[in-house]
């Protein structure tokens, strides 16, 4: 049988979730938010080792924080694209308000 698309939708708004992505998105707030957890909050254990870094060598700290900034850039296309999943396996695709 064929699973229906409101079925596989998160609840998730998935403006707020661009939005946290793009003012937040080395925090891993956008992944909290989502219901990912461990991702989130190694994005931000990331984040702040690559800025303590930064402080002691630059030029692996920037490397660092470049890594970082490709993590944000991806899940910031996964979700405007509609792509990016919560953590029960839902695409976070709706902007509907509830």
């Amino acid at each position: 049988m064929e699973e229906n698309k409101e079925d596989n939708v998160s609840t998730k708004n998935r403006f707020t979730t661009l939005m946290l992505c793009w003012f937040l998105g080395f925090l891993g707030v956008h992944r909290l938010y989502i219901g990912k957890l461990g991702s989130g909050f190694l994005m931000a254990y990331g984040t702040i080792c690559s800025l303590l870094v930064l402080m002691i060598n630059v030029p692996m700290g920037l490397m660092c924080l470049i890594t970082m900034a490709a993590f944000v850039v991806n899940d910031f296309v996964f979700i405007a694209f509609g792509q990016l999943k919560d953590c029960y396996g839902k695409y976070i695709c709706s902007d509907k308000l509830n």
